[in-house]
């Protein structure tokens, strides 16, 4: 991956070679201990997630975990989990279809087959929940509160 001064030690859990591109350069893990530039290893993370366990709720690359573990400098706690993946761990992954887990994604919004439009500006447009249409209030709203 090109000519880069810092190199970090990285696991990749998966039981099968994993895919980087960093700077259109692509280069092929194995799994097992490897050595990746310091400035591609978000891409690498965010690149191969753990499907099903990122947050709705925070999207960002620390709410989710991921295929590619950093490992801690000597004397330094190991913040990332580097074993390899159980074999049901992987079958999981495996089956899931998308990053985000689909149970919190969809908990609060339309249930399936509930097909809602709300009239806006000009247009007509669907909402994305059943909050937007009215139908439902949200948890924090306190009950009584005009009594």
């Amino acid at each position: 991956m090109g000519i880069f001064h810092e190199m970090v030690t990285v696991v990749n859990r998966a039981p099968i070679p994993l895919n980087v591109r960093f700077d259109g350069q692509e280069t092929t893990i194995p799994p097992g201990p490897s050595q990746l530039p310091k400035v591609c290893i978000n891409y690498a993370k965010n690149q191969n997630p753990i499907m099903g366990t990122q947050d709705p709720n925070n999207p960002s690359i620390t709410g989710a975990r991921y295929l590619i573990g950093i490992v801690a400098p000597k004397g330094h706690l190991q913040k990332d989990p580097i074993d390899p993946l159980t074999k049901e761990e992987w079958e999981e992954h495996l089956g899931r279809p998308c990053r985000l887990n689909e149970t919190e994604f969809f908990e609060g919004r339309l249930a399936p087959g509930e097909h809602v439009e709300v009239k806006g500006r000009g247009r007509k447009t669907q909402a994305r929940g059943s909050f937007d249409t009215g139908v439902r209030i949200r948890h924090t709203e306190e009950f009584g509160a005009n009594d």
